[in-house]
């Protein structure tokens, strides 16, 4: 969630997008767990019927709303990235990089980092984020195809996925990928040669071996 909106106050914006800024305003000041419906419905100037009849799953819905709006963000912003990348690896690193220095200046994600870390682990458990590796991996194969065939570019897609949500994990990463050379080290060292034989003998996965 953009600081921008997380402090905007009521504008001519739609009454579902004044809620989730709302929220986002909210969860980013005092967490998850301190912010009732009701303190969402007060600062969206509406009632808190309102807030269930357009986010029938209440502080949760609001949760994975304010997040993925932030993930759609991310990958827009990659996207950018890729667009403007004469190599593979540049793409990639450059990928890891803007999006682990887009969640670190994430307000409502680094809350949740920061008071329930529980939270957050729940939102990156293994059935939870298969979502985003699914959305990565078709992500890839549209950013990535044009450095390597579609599959390998699927693949690479999740490995930066994985990458992030790792160094989301790790509070004290061994390799802190927001350094923008060692984002690239961390590809040139492990990404690129294991796509040498995917390249030349049967497309195995590179992610599993990285």
């Amino acid at each position: 969630m953009s600081a921008a909106l997380i402090a905007s106050p009521k504008q001519d914006i739609s009454v579902p997008d004044r809620i989730v800024a709302a929220a986002a305003r909210l969860i980013a000041s005092q967490g998850l767990r301190a912010t009732s419906v009701d303190d969402i419905a007060s600062s969206a100037e509406c009632g808190r019927a309102t807030v269930y009849r357009y986010f029938p799953g209440g502080r949760a819905e609001l949760l994975d709303v304010t997040l993925g709006q932030g993930v759609d963000r991310i990958f827009a912003s990659c996207s950018q990235v890729t667009d403007h990348a004469a190599t593979l690896a540049e793409a990639v690193a450059g990928t890891i990089n803007i999006a682990v220095l887009a969640l670190s200046n994430d307000a409502v994600l680094q809350q949740l980092l920061i008071d329930e870390p529980d939270t957050i682990a729940t939102l990156i458990s293994p059935v939870r984020i298969e979502p985003l590796f699914e959305r990565a991996s078709e992500w890839g194969t549209a950013n990535f195809s044009r450095f390597v065939e579609p599959a390998v570019a699927a693949h690479v897609g999740e490995w930066c996925a994985r990458v992030v949500t790792d160094h989301l994990r790790s509070p004290a990463p061994i390799i802190d990928i927001t350094d923008a050379e060692l984002a690239r080290a961390l590809v040139d060292t492990f990404l690129i040669p294991s796509l040498t034989p995917a390249l030349d003998a049967g497309l195995p996965n590179p992610i599993r071996s990285f």
